[in-house]
């Protein structure tokens, strides 16, 4: 079994190299070993199965980090923590997250600056960008090169300001956080056959948002193309009905 040092040094190579991995959800120590047996390079845990397996509309930070615990150690591959807000408004609070999901055997970590409040569901611009930075300072401070993820979710919460999503992005960029994330959802929320749009990136990794003239125009065509392949796929299923 590697060290957590490895598992982090080997996260952080897989972001690094040129072109994309895939990096599956287990959701718990058995899809965690068969992901681990196919040939998958590294895992993420999943605060959306979790909740499924639990029978629970939401997860407690407490179980977030328990889960982690328990696929970190039935794999060798590094294991990225799926941590929601953090658990907490707060920035200092939600960033303690991090700390957490690292002594359970985490080796990188995402936070949104989504709330879980539908009536409030996207932090106020301020207060994401603080709470970015207060996880950037809580993973530096680790005895490992944790890799830090922040989510822009303005997109996958039906706030379909891009502008704002661009510009949060580059703050956390700003924030020296080396991975930045636009999710947005691959289907409607509910689509005829009643599946729940799973989330995709638009951009992320050290080539994001390095400045206006390259982000925005890059972001832009590819939410664009998104919608047009979205309407080319309502007109085909409107020929064929």
């Amino acid at each position: 079994m590697r060290s957590q040092m490895e598992k982090a040094k080997l996260f952080r190579a897989l972001h690094e190299r040129a072109g994309a991995f895939i990096i599956p959800n287990p959701w718990d120590a058995g899809t965690a070993k068969l992901l681990t047996s196919i040939g998958f390079e590294a895992l993420a845990t999943t605060s959306l199965g979790l909740a499924i397996t639990l029978g629970s509309p939401t997860v407690s930070r407490d179980a977030i980090i328990e889960n982690c615990r328990t696929i970190a150690a039935a794999t060798e591959l590094p294991v990225n923590a799926d941590l929601e807000n953090g658990g907490a408004d707060e920035p200092k609070a939600a960033a303690e997250a991090i700390g957490l999901a690292a002594e359970a055997g985490a080796v990188g970590g995402s936070i949104e600056d989504s709330t879980g409040d539908a009536s409030r569901p996207i932090y106020d611009f301020a207060l994401a960008v603080e709470r970015v930075h207060a996880a950037v300072e809580a993973a530096r401070a680790l005895p490992i090169p944790f890799m830090l993820t922040a989510r822009a979710e303005n997109l996958l919460h039906g706030r379909n300001d891009l502008d704002d999503t661009i510009r949060r992005l580059q703050a956390i960029r700003g924030r020296r956080c080396r991975c930045a994330v636009c999710a947005r959802r691959s289907r409607p929320r509910h689509d005829p056959d009643g599946f729940v749009g799973d989330q995709e990136t638009v951009q992320s990794g050290d080539g994001l948002c390095r400045s206006d003239a390259d982000a925005r125009p890059a972001i832009r065509r590819r939410c664009q193309a998104h919608q047009r392949r979205r309407r080319d796929v309502a007109r085909c299923a409107g020929g064929l009905s």
